[in-house]
């Protein structure tokens, strides 16, 4: 388990991270144009922010940098309706050039405030006591997963609440024992929240991801939505989720030198629009998008 005073935080590091999962899911059922990336300037929307947005924001200006040369996940499909691919199931990641008012097409009285921002990628809980070096990864619906990426530390949390136990008591190898030199620097409501969600280095976090997909505990059922094994199951869709985990092995997968994308998504679609014709014949639930 790594030590946190062990951990260095790198700009570099992290955008290779980042840019490494939307490659994995690219290679899994994301279409490459759903990946977009920021000229060599950075964001315009982020670098040619507000000045008085930003200071009321209340981040770094290392995490201003950082989020102006990540690459996201597009916020529209190509006819301009708001929607964007999974990340992970059920899950909006946040796509912060999309996210600061600047720059974009729509009315003043629609854009979240600074606070307004904050608490939709943060959450109620971790918006109040997080530090300006720390931000969310993810945007969205009040069931969205909250993962909090740090500047300063290097390290990625998973809100306790938001984080599948299956990843939170899983290989203790990976994770980050969140043992700062001294509480007295870390205010009490900070503490208490990252004491209770799990912590990794930013490369193992997203390292952590990919395996969820890898073994299948998380199923891709079209290019643009993810759900997990559990939900199947939950949802009694009789057998939905081992048949979905056969389809993707019988197609190569993970074996990336045989998988067959296309084909492999054309079967996970046809057996997964027969199964809710069969069982759930009035449920979205998971109809392909």
């Amino acid at each position: 388990m790594p030590q946190l005073e062990d951990i260095t935080y790198s700009r570099e590091g992290t955008i290779a991270a980042v840019r490494g999962y939307y490659a994995f899911l690219t290679s899994m059922y994301l279409d490459e144009a759903q990946v977009i990336h920021p000229p060599p300037t950075g964001w315009p929307s982020i670098v040619e922010a507000d000045p008085g947005f930003l200071r009321d924001f209340g981040k770094s200006d290392e995490v201003i940098h950082l989020l102006a040369h990540l690459p996201y996940l597009r916020s529209v499909d190509d006819s301009g309706y708001p929607r964007q691919a999974d990340g992970a199931p059920d899950c909006e990641l946040a796509n912060w050039q999309d996210l600061f008012p600047p720059l974009r097409p729509m009315e003043v009285t629609r854009e979240p405030d600074a606070e307004g921002l904050r608490i939709i990628t943060e959450g109620p809980d971790l918006a109040t006591v997080a530090p300006p070096h720390l931000f969310a990864l993810t945007a969205g619906h009040r069931e969205n997963y909250i993962m909090a990426l740090d500047t300063q530390l290097g390290i990625v949390h998973w809100e306790e609440y938001t984080c599948p136990q299956r990843i939170a008591r899983g290989d203790a190898r990976m994770g980050v024992d969140y043992e700062p030199d001294s509480d007295d620097d870390v205010p009490e409501g900070e503490a208490d929240w990252r004491y209770s969600a799990p912590a990794w280095t930013v490369e193992d976090f997203f390292e952590v991801l990919k395996d969820q997909f890898k073994q299948l505990h998380w199923l891709p059922i079209s290019p643009w939505t993810v759900r997990s094994a559990d939900y199947t199951e939950l949802h009694n869709t009789k057998g939905l989720t081992k048949m979905l985990q056969d389809i993707y092995r019988q197609h190569g997968w993970p074996d990336l030198a045989v998988y067959n994308k296309a084909e492999c998504l054309k079967a996970v679609q046809k057996a997964v629009q027969k199964a809710v014709a069969e069982n759930y014949p009035d449920s979205a639930c998971y109809r392909s998008r």
